[in-house]
């Protein structure tokens, strides 16, 4: 399967129910997490050099028609050098949080055909990313075709994890084996239950654990073993809040920084 149309939507659907809301494309947030302000469907920023590149790309033209007050200083922010970048939108906020004007505006310069068509762009090589470990996963689980979810699991390790660090179907199989018939979930389970406030999303680790036990079946019990597995890899402190995001694609439901997601209209 190659990505199409209907991929790239299943897609900005779900980053959108995460990440912005109902209109993902138009994201724009500010320096909460140091990078400056983060705009469009993933999040792209200032501080990582990430949303500059889309920005020149699109052209000064298109800046300045979206963004009539702030274009110049948007301009200068993305041919800038980073730090001159992350001091100029630093300018349009307060305490971290985009103001009204600079944050409407820049909504407007995201959601504008051009950033679209790039955001579109950006999003499907990415996707092309995801499919591969989608297929490979398929094919060492039952010899299948990916499915949805899969591409959206997939997706979501990519965008937000960078990579599956060499985790495969092999590694689930082994842990499912180890645990006893019946029991991966379990283990998962109890894993996140006993979490404590060193860990982030904690208190959605405790809900989850309630929620995902002896209630998860089939192919999602797999994908929430890897979940747990690849949420072994990150940073310690993380971990649950990996789990939570991971586990909640995997389940088709769950909490995730203190909201609760049902997927099943999704996948």
């Amino acid at each position: 399967m190659s990505i199409t149309a209907e991929d790239i939507k299943l897609l900005t659907d779900l980053v959108g129910r995460f990440e912005n809301g109902e209109k993902p494309y138009l994201g724009a947030t500010g320096d909460f997490d140091g990078q400056g302000i983060s705009c469009g469907v993933l999040q792209w920023n200032i501080g990582q050099n990430s949303l500059q590149p889309m920005i020149r790309e699109a052209g000064e033209a298109v800046v300045m028609a979206n963004m009539p007050e702030f274009g110049k200083a948007m301009w200068r922010a993305c041919t800038a050098a980073t730090p001159q970048g992350l001091s100029i939108v630093r300018g349009w906020q307060s305490h971290g949080k985009l103001l009204q004007n600079p944050r409407r505006e820049l909504q407007q310069l995201m959601g504008s055909p051009r950033l679209r068509e790039l955001q579109d762009d950006r999003i499907r090589a990415v996707a092309e990313r995801a499919e591969t470990l989608a297929k490979s996963w398929a094919v060492a689980r039952n010899g299948g075709v990916r499915t949805r979810q899969q591409l959206v699991f997939f997706f979501d390790v990519v965008t937000q994890n960078g990579s599956m660090k060499d985790l495969g179907f092999a590694d689930v199989s082994a842990f499912k084996t180890a645990a006893g018939t019946g029991r991966a979930d379990d283990l998962v389970c109890d894993w996140l239950a006993g979490l404590d406030d060193n860990f982030w999303g904690w208190k959605d680790a405790h809900r989850n654990a309630a929620l995902w036990r002896d209630t998860t079946t089939g192919e999602d019990v797999d994908l929430l073993v890897l979940a747990y597995l690849r949420a072994q890899k990150s940073t310690l402190k993380a971990r649950g809040d990996v789990l939570n995001r991971k586990g909640t694609i995997a389940t088709r439901r769950g909490h995730v920084h203190g909201t609760p997601y049902d997927f099943a209209d999704l996948f």
